[in-house]
């Protein structure tokens, strides 16, 4: 019998983290790049058009982001904050000399974390050398 309370427990305790995990909070929005931070060397860069990059975190762990011209897709892992993002196919069209692609995908695949800011999404590159600010792609509207 306790045992069988323990299992009960733990079983419990395990649903209730996972329902009030903050994962939930970045999953299925089109989120929109808007800015990037970076540290070394320091600057501040706002993305001219923002409806062209945007990222969808699904559900199933997978990704879809339209980057420029191009369709990524891939899978992520996210524990906590902590936030790992495979990229995997792409498409590979030229997008012309002031396109972003390059630099997004760079800094995107070495993503090593997330917070939540009001509505903003920011997405922590490597030990904090860069950060990819996004914003809620219905609310910009």
């Amino acid at each position: 019998m306790k045992k069988l309370i323990l299992i009960l427990s733990l079983l419990l305790a395990s649903l209730v983290l996972s329902s009030c995990g903050s994962s939930n909070e970045l999953l299925n929005i089109t989120w929109q790049w808007t800015s990037l931070t970076e540290t070394q060397p320091a600057a501040q860069s706002v993305v001219p058009n923002p409806e062209n990059y945007s990222v969808i975190f699904n559900e199933d762990g997978t990704f879809n982001a339209t980057v420029d011209c191009n369709q990524v897709s891939g899978s992520y892992e996210l524990e906590g904050n902590k936030l790992t993002v495979m990229p995997g196919p792409s498409t590979l069209a030229e997008c012309g000399p002031d396109s972003l692609y390059d630099l997004f995908l760079g800094f995107f695949s070495q993503i090593t974390a997330y917070e939540m800011d009001g509505e903003s999404l920011i997405l922590i590159v490597g030990e904090d050398t860069a950060r990819m600010f996004f914003q809620n792609a219905s609310l910009t509207r």
